[in-house]
């Protein structure tokens, strides 16, 4: 009887052995068994233009990402899971994004895609990812096509060009006491946004556009635009134009002794534009989600993120790589309210969550919701004074 009890003692203890073995091998392939998951850690993919025509800006967004990344595993990771980070380089070309995409996708197996630069590459890649239930985060681009229509794992961070535009024209109205609008736009779907924005906000206020000027795409004389402007008498001209455009027509109002208040979105809010139009770049007004580093309040916490980015890069940072630094935080703030069990479904009610976030850069603050899917619809006016953008207002909004 002895002998019996020891045995069955024995197959009891294989028996609990066994069960527990098998429950962690459960655990760890329900850990698994969502893409781009594991106990230990979450792949996150983004395509950036690495070797493109905006490369300036593709690099310094996927520095950004990386920094973030660095310190949310600095601190721990989320939830005890270490974030990995695959980049892919685009050229800031449709197809090269979409085999990006896919290899991402089904290759890395990530988890989500995240920051993805580019109108153009984002639109044709991202149904590859929305197809097989891999969340769209943040995409580098204002487009609406961003967070529109809505999506459950499709998620907008930049503020549309159009929603700053006319919190702009808004400003200019109520505050500036503007009352002959008139608009310098590229002849193309980027200008028409301006163009439209601007006439919308302005039917708002019983107002019109009193004079238009397009110019081609790559086009950088405006000196008959200018003069088409400065002949209507318009007392403030709203810009539907990037930087090397901005920058341009800032020039030739000068040249043309014309001291006109010019206003652009943040599409030409950037300190190249201060280096190529000089003194003349003084007085611009332009909106930004996000300040200059360098014109920011130089916290504590900004200074040693800087810091960081100076050791790990070896290179100073440039504006671009805040909105990567963003992108990244808002993402581990989303699964961190998702709990230990991260998938689409939890990472998801953990974004709706997210109310005023804000990091140690100076941006807009970000929120979202059951039915809100763009994080922030604000942008803060800035001014060009000393050959500097300075904030002369907080987040705006229409």
């Amino acid at each position: 009887m002895i002998q019996m009890n020891i045995a069955w003692k024995a197959r009891l203890g294989q028996a609990m052995v066994a069960a527990t073995t098998a429950w962690g091998l459960l655990t760890s392939a329900q850990a698994q068994s969502v893409q781009g998951v594991t106990n230990t850690e979450i792949v996150l993919g983004t395509h950036q233009d690495l070797s493109g025509p905006v490369s300036s800006i593709g690099s310094h967004l996927r520095d950004g990402l990386q920094l973030a990344v660095d310190d949310i595993n600095a601190a721990g990771g989320v939830h005890g899971r270490k974030v990995r980070l695959i980049v892919e380089d685009s050229a800031f070309d449709p197809k090269k994004a979409v085999l990006a995409t896919q290899k991402l996708v089904n290759q890395d197996k990530i988890f989500a895609l995240i920051a993805p630069l580019g109108s153009a590459p984002v639109q044709a890649s991202m149904n590859i990812a929305l197809e097989q239930d891999v969340p769209l985060l943040f995409a580098g681009t204002p487009a609406d096509f961003t967070y529109k229509p809505f999506h459950k794992l499709k998620f907008g961070l930049a503020v549309p060009y159009g929603e700053q535009v006319r919190a702009m024209t808004k400003y200019a109205v109520e505050k500036m006491g503007k009352k002959k609008f008139g608009i310098l736009y590229q002849d193309d779907e980027t200008g028409q946004n301006v163009l439209r924005a601007v006439e919308e906000q302005l039917k708002v206020h019983g107002m019109a556009v009193a004079e238009r000027a397009s110019y081609k795409r790559g086009e950088v004389d405006f000196s008959s635009q200018i003069s088409r402007l400065k002949a209507a008498n318009v007392d403030v001209v709203m810009l539907g134009t990037i930087v090397r455009e901005t920058a341009a027509a800032k020039m030739e109002a000068r040249k043309q002794g014309w001291p006109v208040d010019m206003m652009v979105s943040q599409a030409g809010m950037y300190e190249t534009v201060i280096k190529i139009a000089g003194e003349a770049a003084e007085g611009l007004y332009a909106m930004a989600q996000y300040l200059p580093i360098r014109t920011q309040e130089q916290t504590p916490p900004l200074q040693a993120a800087v810091k960081r980015y100076q050791d790990k890069f070896n290179k100073e940072p440039d504006d671009g790589m805040v909105y990567g630094y963003l992108a990244m935080s808002v993402f581990a703030e989303g699964a961190r309210n998702a709990g230990k069990t991260l998938n689409q479904e939890t990472l998801v009610k953990g974004l709706e969550q997210i109310r005023n976030f804000k990091t140690v850069f100076a941006a807009t603050p970000v929120s979202f919701g059951p039915n809100e899917r763009l994080g922030s619809r604000s942008a803060i006016l800035t001014q060009v004074k000393g050959a500097k953008f300075v904030p002369i207002t907080g987040p705006l909004d229409y």
